[in-house]
């Protein structure tokens, strides 16, 4: 079967499953198509919290089993890789991506020894949801081509976006709410971590002023405190978590 067909075909079927583990069958054997017998996606989270809400479909067997009990989730750089880039990229990649220590090559030296020596990741970012990729690896010593790797890389996407859905993904389409002028710029400095006063003083606002924009900002995003607030700000791409955390 062409690559074109393979791609196109697997969309389609996607669709139609109705269940994770249907999709992950669906997702393995289109995966062994292009050369990758390996196959994983995953929520970041779940390795700290797991729960039914949250992705995890893989057949990585004995080497799961030990991510998780030697807790290499915390410093796995496959998943650390994927914090700083959007795109899909070879595990060869990594060392461009992270700063390589000891523990980051351990875990990639076991990893070999349990059949997963080459590797090729896809980031799955959707903001307000948890930080997810899907994964294909192999034994062999290199990746496929560059051909089997795009196809990958669409495959790899559409198998995230129903294991979305059939895991309840976007749990609410919370709309951003009608904010005056005022109110999104208290928002954006509340976000950077300035103080009540402060916004005050930067806005040229009386403190009270400020004070009751904050009750109506708390009413109209139905939060309870600043840091939900805050939260808010950075799910609607009001600042980025480069202006939250300098």
């Amino acid at each position: 079967m062409s690559l074109h067909r393979l791609v196109e075909e697997f969309g389609g079927l996607c669709r139609e499953c109705a269940t994770p583990g249907d999709l992950f069958a669906l997702t393995e054997a289109a995966a062994r198509e292009i050369r990758f017998p390996r196959l994983a996606m995953v929520h970041g989270l779940w390795f700290r919290r797991p729960s039914h809400r949250l992705i995890r479909l893989d057949n990585f067997g004995e080497w799961a089993d030990l991510f998780i009990e030697r807790r290499y989730y915390r410093d796995d750089p496959a998943l650390l890789a994927c914090q700083r880039i959007n795109t899909a990229f070879p595990w060869t990649d990594i060392p461009k991506l992270i700063s390589l220590a000891r523990k980051h090559l351990k875990i990639l030296s076991e990893a070999q020894r349990h059949g997963l020596s080459t590797g090729f990741t896809l980031p799955v970012g959707v903001m307000g949801e948890p930080h997810g990729c899907c994964s294909f690896a192999s034994n062999a010593s290199e990746l496929p081509s560059r051909w089997y790797c795009r196809a990958a890389t669409l495959i790899g996407a559409d198998a995230f976006r129903e294991a979305r859905r059939l895991h309840g993904f976007p749990a609410h389409a919370k709309r951003l709410p009608q904010l005056s002028d005022r109110k999104l710029e208290c928002l954006e400095l509340l976000a950077i971590g300035k103080t009540d006063p402060e916004i005050a003083l930067i806005l040229g606002l009386r403190p009270s002023t400020v004070r009751s924009y904050m009750v109506q900002l708390r009413q109209d995003f139905d939060v309870f405190s600043r840091t939900q607030l805050a939260a808010e700000a950075l799910r609607f791409g009001l600042v980025s978590y480069g202006d939250a955390i300098p």
